[in-house]
């Protein structure tokens, strides 16, 4: 793992009330919601490490072991300010799911009951509010396998640091409340399925879909470029405008450099969440480690915690709070590009 950037030490900050006035804590809008103060290592760290435990035994769609993720990411969605979805009955996006076998169509199909785990935050602004910007990543990953001692394949970085991503954002937003549109968070089941879970919300969407603005995937973002670059992919950049705002509203000081994919990583974009929306014609993108595509761990069980790089996690949840504020603020609104939108 490459050595960590020194971490930024946040001391706490007192404030004084005085007598008869509102308490800091009851004002409705923050005094800062610069993101290098609310989102921190410590608080990246717990969730990456709690998703990533052998007590989620892998996080399997079709097992039982994975319900144990789906109420940590409920109970951080709820605590967060989030609210769920009338539709939904909660925050779970529950459906049954047969899973018929391609090898053997004609075979007897087992169904699964799955759950996506989806909230949102509505926005400030009286008319902006109707609009939505989605958050996406998926939860499940490959479970238990084999009889070796290291049977847990535990998905740290895949996918339990981009459901971090999620819950974190959630966090972040839940206490600024500096959205003039609504946000979706979500996390998918399934995704190692064949997409399951995302196809379902994507295909059952509990909003119009003509509002959702776009959707923002997190795939894979727990550790740096092979060389140690602090860079984050953005696949699919010719689908859409969405890499010229995000370009644009770049913090110069970031210590995150957004990049496209290289030629071996192009056909990324088709492989995660991402695609589920993109079939259902809505503006979306993929955030991910440019190493993630030649990760020697990927679909390994040595994907564990201790070879993550929480400081570039860190760093990178921050940057995407900056390059997205012009969604989230409703100055921006990306536009479809180039050929590929029939589905």
């Amino acid at each position: 793992m490459n050595a960590s950037k020194p971490i930024r030490i946040l001391k706490a900050l007192s404030f004084t009330v005085a007598a008869g006035a509102l308490s800091l804590a009851a004002c409705s809008t923050p005094q800062s919601s610069d993101p290098d103060v609310f989102i921190t290592q410590e608080q990246v760290d717990g969730h990456i490490l709690a998703l990533s435990s052998d007590e989620m035994r892998g996080r399997d769609a079709f097992s039982e072991d994975i319900r144990m993720a789906e109420d940590y990411i409920e109970e951080k969605f709820r605590a967060a300010g989030l609210s769920p979805f009338e539709s939904f009955g909660g925050f779970r996006d529950e459906f049954v799911h047969e899973a018929r076998s391609r090898r053997n169509p004609e075979a007897p199909a087992p169904t699964y009951n799955l759950a996506n785990i989806v909230g949102f935050l509505e926005g400030t602004d009286p008319e902006l509010k109707n609009e939505y910007i989605l958050f996406g990543a998926h939860h499940d990953h490959l479970g238990v396998r084999g009889e070796e001692e290291d049977n847990i394949y535990n998905g740290a970085d895949d996918n339990a640091a981009g459901t971090t991503a999620i819950i974190t954002l959630a966090e972040y937003f839940g206490k600024t409340r500096n959205n003039k549109r609504s946000i979706i968070f979500a996390t998918f089941t399934g995704e190692e399925k064949g997409l399951v879970g995302s196809r379902h919300l994507a295909e059952n969407l509990p909003i119009d879909p003509a509002a959702l603005i776009c959707m923002i995937n997190f795939e894979m973002i727990g550790k740096p470029a092979a060389d140690g670059s602090y860079n984050l992919m953005m696949l699919g950049p010719s689908y859409s405008t969405l890499d010229e705002i995000f370009q644009e509203a770049m913090d110069e000081d970031s210590p995150i450099a957004l990049v496209g994919p290289e030629e071996h990583q192009v056909g990324y974009y088709n492989a995660s969440d991402n695609r589920a929306f993109h079939g259902q014609g809505i503006i979306t993108t993929t955030l991910a480690s440019p190493y993630s595509t030649d990760d020697p761990y990927y679909h390994r069980p040595n994907d564990h915690y201790e070879f993550l790089n929480i400081d570039y996690m860190t760093q990178v949840i921050r940057t995407v709070v900056d390059i997205t504020e012009p969604l989230i603020s409703g100055e921006a609104t990306p536009e479809k590009t180039g050929d590929g939108w029939a589905g």
